[in-house]
């Protein structure tokens, strides 16, 4: 008969979800925490001749590899599982899960730019970037910020998230996760009320996006393209931050509370607004899905458990029948 202490941390075997998900914790800030001493192990000449994106590019690419391998421990040894099951495997759909995650970042953000120049809040004008300043800018801010996007992504709607949603159902996963992701950006410099609370709500569709299709490629897209387009292209701040270079130049005028004002679009309104609509999409639309790949990698081959549902999405979860057929056939 089993013993009190393993009734209370064991289940088949394994250590239950709760307590991953508690263990995932300090595992996180370990990763944050080499990423800085490495960093302060730089040479202060190399340091000092960067500037402050150069060194974000290297520190999102540490974190990265930190983060991976805290939790290519975490599922090697107490899930039993290879770290492809977190979502990052490359299975049949990831490039359409990862493109469609793209197009829903960009639609919401480019949403949001289109309701406040309609409204007359927001002018946008080219700016006088050479092509080849330009290309280089797009290129190093589309490396950096698929870093960071994925390094969120693997905080938020990875390990931690993944270990909650078994342990106090996806609501609960989602509804912890979302507040979090809230509050982890009050250091941001210009940050309201309303830009933490639009911070967490969009928590909502990035945890569906992967809910939906047990995979995070599509809300790294979406986290991805929603920095990108919001910062480099149409040269608005991003959660307090502003860009050295973008393509567009932006002047706002109007309420903060609609626009966002220095901490950008997120602190606003009409962002909520763009955010409820993708979330609405994610929850109706019949072309996301997991994938039989995923679903092997995350429940095992030969399982016929079921994924736990989600109130408000239409069945099925899983990869139809007859892609099935096709691609087997």
């Amino acid at each position: 008969m089993p013993t009190t202490v393993e009734r209370v941390f064991l289940a088949g075997g394994r250590v239950r979800s709760v307590w991953r998900f508690f263990l995932s914790i300090p595992g996180v800030f370990l990763a944050f925490a080499g990423t800085q001493v490495v960093l302060q192990a730089l040479p202060q000449s190399l340091k000092a001749r960067s500037p402050y994106f150069q060194t974000f590019f290297l520190e999102a690419l540490l974190l990265l590899l930190a983060l991976l391998g805290v939790f290519k421990i975490l599922t090697t040894f107490f899930d039993r599982r290879p770290l492809g099951s977190m979502g990052l495997a490359f299975h049949r759909r990831w490039g359409r899960e990862l493109g469609l995650g793209i197009i829903l970042g960009a639609a919401i953000i480019l949403t949001v730019a289109a309701l406040e120049w309609m409204l007359r809040l927001a002018h946008f004008g080219m700016n006088s970037l050479s092509p080849a300043h330009a290309l280089s800018g797009g290129v190093f801010y589309s490396l950096t910020l698929a870093m960071a996007a994925t390094n969120e992504e693997l905080i938020f709607r990875g390990y931690p998230f993944q270990r909650l949603v078994e342990a106090i159902t996806p609501a609960g996963g989602i509804a912890v996760t979302s507040a979090l992701f809230g509050l982890a950006h009050l250091g941001n410099a210009h940050h309201t009320w309303i830009s933490t609370a639009n911070t967490a709500l969009v928590g909502i569709p990035l945890a569906i996006a992967y809910l939906r299709t047990r995979s995070l490629w599509m809300p790294i897209g979406i986290h991805f393209t929603w920095n990108f387009v919001l910062g480099f292209v149409i040269g608005l701040p991003v959660s307090g931050f502003a860009f050295s270079d973008s393509l567009l130049q932006a002047q706002v005028r109007g309420a903060a509370w609609l626009t966002g004002a220095a901490y950008g679009p997120e602190g606003g309104v009409l962002a909520t607004i763009a955010i409820a609509g993708a979330t609405i999409y994610l929850l109706l639309s019949k072309r996301i899905y997991v994938s039989e790949e995923m679903r092997e990698l995350v429940m095992g081959p030969c399982s016929t458990a079921q994924f736990p549902t989600i109130p408000g999405v239409p069945a099925p979860i899983v990869e139809p029948a007859p892609e099935r057929q096709d691609r087997q056939g």
